[in-house]
């Protein structure tokens, strides 16, 4: 990366982040990728299957805190990829180890809020998949988004709830389950489990 790219990076990461990052990313060669808000995830990592280089990409609109455990998570996948290629999971034990180690760098630093740095403590106990699976965490992050205190979550609003999503698809809130909410599509009447921490637009309560 360039000096050019890390002038961008800083206005997504926390500054006292920026040396950190610097430090791992100059030993290692990849691309990384700013892009438009994803529905379906915050961050991606593709592998170098043809020679060349290996991609990480998160998404524009995330808050710095959210921004720096996404690019966190998907170069945990960068530093696992090099070491074993594709004879791992994914999310399994080599990766869950490789991204608590960096996360812990960014915790000893104390890179993020009080708040923050005690539910992620937790979180890297046995990190999932996803940050969002842990709707602690997801919670919390949502405190420090720039539109907080515009945006509705589905876990927010009461059963019987019509709603929609980004995609424009209409659901309506049946039951609470442990992270998600099973929901019934209006015009398919199929029923869909939605992450509580959805962002949605109400259309009748």
């Amino acid at each position: 990366m360039t000096e050019k790219d890390y002038e961008i990076l800083e206005k997504y990461v926390p500054e006292t982040s920026l040396p950190i990052l610097k430090k791992w990313f100059e030993q290692r060669k990849f691309q990384l990728k700013i892009t438009k808000k994803r529905s379906t995830k915050l961050g991606d990592f593709r592998a170098n299957f043809n020679d060349s280089f290996c991609r990480i990409s998160v998404n524009h609109n995330l808050n710095k805190y959210a921004f720096l455990i996404t690019l966190t998570h998907e170069f945990a996948h960068l530093l696992v990829w090099n070491k074993h290629k594709n004879k791992v999971n994914a999310h399994g034990i080599e990766w869950k180890t490789e991204f608590a180690k960096l996360m812990q760098v960014h915790l000893d630093k104390n890179v993020f809020p009080n708040d923050i740095q005690l539910v992620l403590i937790n979180h890297l106990k046995n990190p999932p998949a996803s940050s969002q699976a842990d709707i602690y965490l997801s919670k919390i992050l949502k405190k420090y988004d720039d539109n907080s205190e515009k945006v509705i979550c589905l876990k927010d609003v009461p059963l019987g709830t019509v709603f929609s999503l980004e995609n424009n698809r209409v659901f309506k809130k049946l039951e609470p389950k442990r992270t998600r909410v099973l929901c019934e599509e209006i015009h398919s009447k199929k029923k869909y489990l939605i992450h509580s921490m959805a962002e949605i637009v109400v259309i009748n309560p």
